[in-house]
């Protein structure tokens, strides 16, 4: 039922669950905190009750703007009853009192988690409250929940540390269901994570029209078109911008070789994720890509359950993505730690800034990290060979290839895994090259294979787009 906005606006006022953010200003004397990372996942939304987002630190409790330079003014918090004893206990609590009050288009924060925004761009997105067909942040469809859980779930994800933000813009993974003839709400997302880069340091992206580029956006959702492949590279170019790779030509059992060029999110500038199976080859993915993790049976969590998360939950490039762009920002936050910078993302395309000196050598030599020097750290540690992890989940039946680690040297990891998985051993190399302890990894080989291809991408681009 369409409300006006008069009455909308004196439904918030006596929403005491939707509060201001005046109120919840930092307490007087509050320590600073340490350095941060935010992560952005544009998707289905996500289910702030689960445990796994659950953050009971005082700093959990605090405006994210009192810790995370540039975080927008008056934002509202949405105060969810985290203690239900169920996932439908908590619902039954909070549609009336919160839920059904949550504008589109309005960023919030949820109070006793990591989620340090939550905005919808859906304006007709079926939910978890019962009557409601209005957007809420909520996630009815699951694939959200799970990306966001591999990106910063406590016990899994590959940056628990981190802060995430979901951006409600597509209704599937896949990327059909995005509303739209053109996809507009999935670049609305993309774009807005973009526009907030000043407190957000990398975005990721686990959807996709499952069809090539269509210069004429004539097939609508269902294939790439100008607008999205612009507002991607426009999106890369302010941030690091992750983006999944295909799976197969439509589907898993496509015909290799299913390249990535051709596909609208593959811009010059975006990278590209693919993945491995508890260090075992994946085929079916697109290729080439830029990064991998593990992408076929992962550790998630539930989207309808206060406490569930399961070892076979996550799957597929979408759930590699998030876990590169995570371990990504886990990365950036060690060069913050060594340089004391409490800031967060890009500032005039630098990450990270302290005292020129404070590491004696490597790229935090000069006191900072700018974007470009974040990247290459990011490609030149990834792990070549990698092998299974606590955090992947068991090792796929559908696993045709032998594991990297029995693999001869000589085989170049570039062509399946690109620079390779951002996995534990490789945010510890990272976090080593940063401190001035360990040199840059020699990767002159796979550079001159991505800069190949990077030639091919921006000519593709061009004639996409007709954008030089």
């Amino acid at each position: 039922m369409k409300r006006s906005l008069a009455a909308m606006c004196a439904a918030l006022a006596t929403v005491v669950s939707v509060v201001p953010a005046a109120v919840a200003a930092a307490p007087k004397g509050a320590a600073a905190p340490g350095p941060q990372g935010v992560v952005a996942l544009v998707d289905t939304g996500i289910n702030p009750y689960n445990v796994v987002f659950r953050d009971r630190s005082p700093l959990a409790r605090r405006y994210p703007g009192t810790y995370l330079p540039g975080y927008p003014k008056n934002v509202p918090a949405l105060r969810l009853t985290l203690d239900a004893p169920s996932y439908e206990a908590a619902l039954r609590a909070d549609c009336d009192r919160v839920w059904k009050h949550v504008r589109t288009g309005q960023l919030y924060w949820i109070p006793g988690t990591k989620i340090v925004g939550a905005i919808s761009f859906n304006p007709a997105f079926e939910t978890a409250c019962p009557g409601t067909s209005v957007s809420t942040i909520l996630d009815a469809a699951g694939h959200g929940t799970m990306t966001a859980s591999r990106a910063v779930a406590t016990g899994y994800g590959a940056c628990q540390a981190c802060r995430v933000v979901s951006v409600q813009a597509v209704e599937d993974g896949v990327g059909i269901a995005t509303l739209g003839t053109d996809g507009e709400l999935a670049r609305r997302g993309v774009e807005w994570a973009a526009v907030n880069s000043g407190w957000i340091d990398a975005q990721s992206n686990s959807w996709g029209p499952p069809l090539p580029y269509d210069p004429t956006s004539q097939t609508g959702i269902l294939s790439g078109n100008p607008a999205l492949a612009r507002t991607v590279e426009t999106a890369a170019q302010r941030q690091l911008a992750f983006l999944a790779s295909g799976n197969g030509a439509g589907n898993v059992n496509a015909p290799p070789p299913r390249p990535t060029l051709g596909y609208a999110q593959v811009t010059p500038s975006a990278i590209i994720v693919g993945g491995v199976d508890s260090g075992h080859v994946l085929t079916w993915p697109n290729v080439p890509v830029h990064l991998a993790a593990d992408a076929c049976s992962d550790w998630g969590a539930a989207y309808n359950s206060t406490t569930e998360s399961s070892a076979t939950l996550g799957g597929g490039t979408s759930a590699a993505t998030p876990y590169v762009a995570a371990g990504a920002v886990a990365e950036l936050m060690s060069a913050r730690r060594l340089l004391g910078d409490r800031r967060t993302g890009v500032r005039n395309g630098v990450v990270a800034q302290g005292s020129a000196g404070a590491v004696k050598q490597g790229p935090l030599a000069d006191g900072k990290l700018t974007l470009a020097e974040w990247r290459q750290v990011l490609m030149a540690t990834a792990t070549t060979r990698p092998v299974a992890q606590p955090t992947d989940g068991p090792a796929c039946a559908q696993t045709v290839g032998p594991e990297w680690s029995a693999l001869p040297a000589a085989f170049p990891e570039y062509v399946a895994i690109g620079y390779g998985a951002v996995d534990t051993p490789a945010r510890a190399l990272a976090g080593k090259v940063l401190a001035g302890t360990a040199p840059m990894p020699d990767r002159s080989t796979t550079d001159r294979f991505f800069t190949a291809y990077a030639t091919g991408a921006q000519a593709a681009y061009t004639v996409f787009t007709g954008t030089p």
